[in-house]
């Protein structure tokens, strides 16, 4: 991936982010659930309890 890359990761991949740079890494995440418009909120998302393999 380089800088402007867009991933699409289905809804039940897990996915995990690390950067490899020397620079700070941004990242914007949009997430989007079938929902009534408000009733999704950023904890939706769950933590793996599994350690990443890299």
């Amino acid at each position: 991936m380089k800088e402007g890359s867009v991933v699409r990761v289905a809804p039940a991949g897990k996915r995990a982010v690390r950067n490899t740079g020397s620079t700070p890494l941004t990242m914007l995440c949009i997430q989007y659930q079938s929902a009534t418009p408000g009733s999704v909120t950023p904890a939706d998302g769950t933590i793996l309890a599994e350690p990443v393999k890299w």
